[in-house]
């Protein structure tokens, strides 16, 4: 039997690489083992569990699906003795008690981490965590997509002339149509005004640069001191720096800016240098690169991938890229490999899939 705190470290993203051979040969040895893992894991990302757990009172939550996977496991034979379940129900039994319990910690965790606050100034907050989206519906029936690591503010003591948001993150907005009611969107450096439209906004603080881009409808962007304004087309970017505080308009892909809707990362002909802060919100690592692999291109979709699978992959099509993940100081340090060529191109990948019953 696998030591149990592998599997939670393999949700988690915090496997060692002894750790991850030892899972690989236990998932290999047993195809209910691999069946069981990987429904797991797929459900703990398909509502949305957090990857980083900081807070979490893993034991109790753990023991909790131990007790429900044992129990399922004790009825199951009295089933059995009078009709004979398929293997397939059998693991889907088997499954959805698994699935019973990680509801439960994932209503524990929503709460935790996608936090809902109400302040005495008429504010509601909303928070996402890494690796984590968080839906929401305004008043106005307008509603909010936020992507990882986002905060949205909501000043509803002025709602009812002015609709005001304030955002630090990424968000994708389908504002409901009020021409009496403008609705602003405001960041570190700029503020954004619509009357009904879709949109999406990346103002990170810590990124070099913020962009809103259009979708449908008509936006308009103020800066911070309302001398320059910018007014958006649909299929237009409005890309601001954030070390210059200069901008400009631009044509941004946005099969790519809407990504977050079907939760995927692209890397269409981008570097690793040029998305770690995305991996780093979408996995809770920060990500070191050697100066010798900071132009190495890749095309790729990133989805359900945990850490391990995704480097491991990268790995394989960077033969001159090696990896070492430091779990203590939550880091991945991407390294050149001396030991083999200097070819400096990522071989294309479609996507980064789970390959087989490997981790």
């Amino acid at each position: 039997m696998i030591n149990e705190s592998y599997i939670k470290k393999y949700l988690t993203n915090e496997l060692t690489a002894e750790e991850c051979r030892e899972l690989a040969a236990w998932v290999k040895a047993d195809k209910q083992n691999s069946d069981f893992l990987f429904s797991l894991k797929d459900t703990y990302h398909r509502i949305n569990y957090p990857r980083d757990k900081e807070n979490a009172d893993t034991e109790q939550e753990w023991q909790k699906l131990k007790e429900k996977i044992a129990q399922a496991a004790q009825n199951a034979p009295i089933t059995c003795r009078r009709k004979i379940i398929p293997t397939a129900k059998r693991h889907l039994c088997m499954y959805a008690a698994a699935l019973a319990v990680v509801c439960i910690v994932i209503g524990w965790h929503i709460r935790s981490f996608s936090t809902t606050e109400h302040s005495l100034h008429g504010a509601i907050k909303l928070k996402t965590g890494i690796g984590q989206q968080a839906q929401a519906t305004l008043p106005d029936g307008s509603t909010v997509l936020l992507n990882a690591c986002s905060e949205l503010i909501c000043r509803m003591n002025e709602w009812e002339t002015v609709r005001n948001v304030q955002l630090n993150g990424e968000a994708i907005f389908h504002v409901t149509h009020d021409r009496h009611r403008p609705f602003h969107v405001h960041t570190r450096q700029y503020r954004i005004q619509v009357y009904g439209t879709k949109f999406n906004v990346i103002a990170y603080g810590e990124d070099t640069e913020s962009v809103v881009t259009l979708e449908e409808g008509k936006v308009k962007v103020y800066s911070t001191n309302e001398r320059d304004t910018v007014t958006l087309r649909p299929q237009e970017s409005f890309v601001y720096n954030n070390l210059s505080h200069t901008y400009g308009i631009e044509q941004r892909s946005l099969n790519h800016l809407y990504a977050l809707e079907r939760r995927e990362i692209l890397l269409d002909g981008h570097t690793l240098e040029m998305k770690k802060e995305e991996l780093s919100r979408h996995f809770g690592y920060t990500f070191t690169i050697a100066e010798e692999l900071k132009n190495v291109t890749y095309r790729a979709t990133l989805r359900d991938e945990s850490l391990h699978e995704f480097l491991s992959v990268l790995s394989d099509i960077t033969p001159q890229l090696t990896y070492r993940i430091d779990p203590s100081c939550r880091t991945v340090i991407l390294q050149r490999n001396n030991g083999t060529g200097s070819d400096q191109t990522g071989r294309p990948v479609s996507r980064f899939a789970r390959n087989g019953s490997g981790i």
